[in-house]
């Protein structure tokens, strides 16, 4: 039976990246990427400390067109993808909703060093990172292959999935999560009937979440949802790119993390200590 890993948000984190991808039980996996590969924080908070962490988005989007092109992997987009594509085209809004969500910090990566926006679409537009620019157009906001499904935020349950918005698949959070018709927290219930994994929240910021990811059901008989967003480049001191290794049938196999290059076992909790002997 074939596997799949779902690899979560990345922002720019090629140095992890790399490690995930040379994982022997994650290449031999057919690969869904969620979507968020640029932008990011260039630093790693340790509450008494702060330390720096690099950015570097055209190698992710390299990286990540590579296995789309040779391997036949999944590639989706996700909002600060959208922002990007939305400038090239001319999206004043979409360029100043990207500068307040770090899109100063990819600009100078991407060798853009003015902020004026119709500069910044020529840039976006121009040989050099046109290339980047078609393939980050070409990507589809969802995936689904039998009873697995799969975008980059999540559903509007009041919608069939025929008839999801572009906005929700990409923005949506509390509306996909929670069930607000009950008194105290519940998860909403999975409408679909599908094994769903998306990224774009990071799982840290849920009271109670130390592990790569985090599982959504109502009830022991709901049909799983999978947050798989493991903070990479968030700022957070346990902050990584998050994977989800399923069967066709949605039936889990195992998960990672990759922080500061080192693999984790994504059911495992990390704490600041483990992280800082692993640099040595």
């Amino acid at each position: 039976m074939p596997l799949y890993t779902f690899i979560g948000d990345i922002h720019s984190a090629a140095d992890d990246l790399a490690v995930l991808l040379a994982d022997p039980e994650i290449a031999a996996t057919r690969l869904i990427f969620l979507g968020d590969y640029i932008d990011g924080t260039a630093a790693r908070y340790f509450g008494h400390y702060t330390e720096s962490a690099s950015l570097a988005p055209l190698k992710v989007l390299a990286m990540i067109s590579e296995r789309v092109r040779q391997a036949g992997d999944v590639a989706l987009l996700g909002n600060h993808d959208a922002f990007w594509l939305r400038t090239a085209h001319g999206d004043d809004s979409a360029t100043a909703t990207w500068v307040l969500n770090g899109g100063h910090r990819t600009w100078r990566k991407l060798g853009i060093y003015s902020s004026n926006s119709e500069h910044v679409r020529r840039a976006l537009n121009g040989v050099l990172l046109k290339p980047y620019t078609d393939f980050l157009a070409h990507l589809p906001l969802m995936w689904q292959q039998g009873r697995l499904l799969a975008m980059h935020a999540g559903v509007n349950w009041q919608y069939p999935l025929t008839q999801q918005s572009p906005n929700d698949l990409l923005w949506i959070r509390d509306n996909y999560y929670d069930d607000f018709t009950t008194v105290g927290h519940r998860w909403h219930r999975n409408l679909f009937n599908k094994v769903m994994v998306t990224g774009h929240t990071p799982v840290q910021t849920f009271a109670g979440s130390h592990l790569g990811y985090l599982k959504m059901q109502a009830d022991a008989q709901d049909v799983p949802r999978y947050l798989i967003d493991a903070g990479s480049r968030s700022g957070r001191f346990d902050g990584g790119i998050g994977a989800l290794t399923l069967t066709a049938d949605g039936e889990f196999v195992r998960a990672k993390r990759v922080i500061k290059s080192h693999v984790y076992d994504g059911q495992q909790v990390v704490t600041p200590a483990m992280i800082m002997d692993n640099e040595h």
